[in-house]
């Protein structure tokens, strides 16, 4: 299981990059459609209708590549996290029968092990969905500390007029 750990971080941080890259896509996505809902006079009278389409569309199609490549990447996580119990089974079995003495393993050994295996399952399982949710808390306070720190936005304390 601890072997598992660094493919698992390696997961989250292509996870985090993939991430990143979505939100780029969708922030320039909204930041064009928000230009097409409020100039949409100029659009149809100058019949910009195909041209901005044809923005939104590439935009949108990154967005929809970076998704899918999120999708896989959560699919790869998840299965490789579902496998691990048995394969840790296995390699526990396999190392105890290859270092005993007897080279041999006793239902009492293997029914101990199985029901403390059956015990981590679950946390286990969870590993990958808490692991997906960190990345994904970690970018949101990312985006929301930037938008805080940014020098356009100027907070005034105005006292109150009580």
């Amino acid at each position: 299981m601890i072997l598992l750990m660094p493919m698992n971080a390696v997961l989250a941080m292509r996870q985090r990059k993939l991430q990143v890259a979505q939100m780029k896509f969708k922030d320039a996505r909204i930041k064009l459609m928000n230009e097409v809902l409020n100039g949409v006079k100029v659009l149809k009278l100058y019949a910009w209708e195909p041209t901005f389409e044809d923005q939104v569309s590439e935009i949108r199609n990154k967005e929809l590549n970076v998704l899918k490549k999120v999708a896989y990447l959560n699919a790869f996580s998840s299965f490789t996290w579902a496998c691990a119990p048995y394969l840790v089974t296995l390699a526990t079995f396999a190392t105890y029968i290859m270092t005993s003495e007897t080279h041999y393993l006793d239902a009492q050994n293997a029914f101990v092990a199985l029901s403390l295996f059956n015990i981590l399952r679950f946390p286990m399982n969870l590993l990958p969905m808490i692991v997906s949710y960190v990345v994904q808390a970690n970018v949101s306070i990312g985006r929301i500390g930037r938008f805080l720190r940014s020098p356009d936005l100027i907070l005034t304390m105005s006292p109150s007029p009580i």
